[in-house]
């Protein structure tokens, strides 16, 4: 009997152990409100908004001590809509779930590991020098989702296919990701690689990133090149950026250019009260690779943050895109932003609800 006890214990104890070296963790936002926009295709419009000031997701992130300070590691990620409950993510008319991450790997002393759908080395630069870190809903407060991203993925902010290794040397943060194009013959097809450094002295942040992408036969490519600062002075944190995007043409066409400076501002006015400010100048020659197409994108957001509690707030937004130039008529952003061809740009305003769990 002593022994059935002793064994019955030890069987217990073993499994508690294994409980307590891993974890699974449910998380996400959920947010809406309204939203008013002018210049739009039409007219005015009042419509339900979908969250502008953070992407609506549920996820699942985990770990697990596998010893030695090695930790095995996973996180699960899906976008949705509030205003229909879709899952917020088409590629090639397929609704995919896990849009926002779907990726496993290792962590230790000798860096991160991760392998899956992702965002590469360079997104991770660029989201840390932004004053919302990339957390915004639409194209209207996150212009450079159509800078910062392959234009071969359909501006897929995050990465099929890709391994990434992360590692840190005391302030320094090293990054570097290579994402597989998968087409037999040709390494370059389809492909993707990045990398980037992120430096924090003190109470300064300072990075620099650089990727490139190629088109599905490569025989395009695109490529960026960042670098911004991040200060932080009492409650206020200042931002700056400056971000080149180039894309090649074919049949001899001219590349396209992009210089865009950006800066921002986030101003903790009370533990309760936050706000975010930030402008973006894209300078743009030869939209769509055609000779002296050029024209200028410029963007202003505004947003005033409540928090009822830690994970509850009240938001409003105020945005403007104004267009200029070869970009009042580019199908691209006349199709994201909604503005009626050869409009001058669009103005919105976004007040809501949003809680994190």
């Amino acid at each position: 009997m002593k022994k059935k006890i002793y064994l019955a214990t030890a069987l217990l104890a073993t499994t508690s152990l294994a409980h307590a070296q891993s974890s699974v963790t449910l998380f996400g936002t959920v947010g809406g409100g309204v939203r008013w926009m002018n210049g739009t295709k039409g007219g005015s419009t009042v419509a339900y908004d979908n969250s502008i000031v953070a992407n609506n997701n549920f996820g699942i992130s985990g770990t697990e001590d596998l010893g030695g300070g090695i930790k095995a590691i996973f996180q699960l990620q899906s976008p949705y809509f509030t205003s229909n409950g879709n899952f917020a993510k088409v590629v090639g008319g397929t609704p995919v779930m896990f849009a926002n991450a779907a990726w496993v790997g290792i962590d230790g002393n000798y860096g991160r590991l991760t392998f899956g759908r992702q965002f590469n080395a360079f997104e991770d630069t660029a989201l840390a020098l932004d004053p919302t870190n990339g957390r915004g809903q639409s194209i209207y407060n996150v212009p450079l989702v159509l800078i910062d991203t392959s234009p071969f993925s359909g501006f897929d902010s995050r990465f099929n296919n890709t391994v990434k290794y992360r590692n840190k040397f005391r302030g320094l943060t090293l990054d570097a990701s290579y994402s597989f194009g998968g087409v037999a013959g040709n390494t370059r097809a389809g492909s993707n690689y990045a990398a980037s450094a992120l430096y924090q002295f003190g109470t300064l942040l300072g990075g620099a990133s650089y990727q490139r992408s190629y088109s599905a036969d490569a025989s395009q490519w695109a490529q960026n090149v960042q670098a911004g600062a991040a200060w932080q002075v009492g409650p206020v944190r200042i931002y700056g950026n400056y971000t080149t995007f180039t894309v090649t043409g074919t049949a001899g066409a001219p590349e396209r250019r992009d210089k865009v400076p950006d800066g921002g501002i986030v101003y903790q006015v009370t533990p309760s009260f936050q706000l975010t400010a930030a402008f973006y100048d894209d300078i743009a020659s030869n939209l769509g690779n055609v000779p002296n197409a050029n024209g200028h994108k410029v963007t202003y957001y505004a947003i005033a943050e409540y928090y009822l509690s830690k994970r509850t707030e009240l938001y409003a937004q105020v945005d403007r895109n104004g267009l200029s130039g070869a970009y009042k008529t580019d199908p691209t952003n006349i199709a994201a932003l909604g503005i009626a061809r050869g409009g001058s740009g669009v103005t919105g305003v976004s007040v809501g609800l949003m809680t994190q769990f």
